[in-house]
């Protein structure tokens, strides 16, 4: 279900942005996204905005998504490393709630960029945290908080 919904409510990121739809007739038109999108859809959350439990459901989702849509093994695995890492990482079951929304902000960000530098020289494997980046992302939240 959330997976149906994030499909629909992004294309509420661009409020002027058309989707091709196939028509009776067989042709395509354009359509304007807003007119596609059901009202009654919940906003998108993003990852760093999620729950532990949010986050912990949408990981096997994510998983046999990306199987469906052919991603190739080693990210799949990269990927399942790197969320099974930020599970057993201590600040997961601290009492300090920054900790656990500052590994949820580290992941966001993390996996925000490693698609933005896939296959180029600056990639890298999402698999080892950076405990720095995570004290980091920490920071950001409490000064955000103040």
């Amino acid at each position: 279900r959330g997976l149906e919904e994030a499909k629909v409510s992004i294309l509420l990121a661009e409020p002027d942005a058309l989707v091709l739809l196939p028509a009776t007739d067989g042709l395509h038109s354009w359509v304007p996204a807003v007119a596609v999108k059901d009202p009654k859809a919940p906003p998108i959350v993003k990852d760093e905005n999620l729950s532990w439990e949010d986050f912990n459901e949408a990981i096997p989702h994510m998983i046999v998504s990306m199987k469906m849509h052919n991603w190739p093994e080693d990210q799949i695995n990269m990927h399942i490393q790197f969320w099974v890492a930020l599970q057993l990482h201590h600040w997961c079951h601290a009492p300090d709630v920054l900790k656990q929304r500052a590994l949820l902000l580290y992941q966001a960000q993390q996996r925000r960029w490693w698609h933005m530098t896939i296959r180029t020289a600056q990639s890298w494997s999402l698999e080892e945290l950076n405990q720095d980046l995570i004290a980091e992302a920490r920071k950001e939240l409490f000064n955000e908080k103040r």
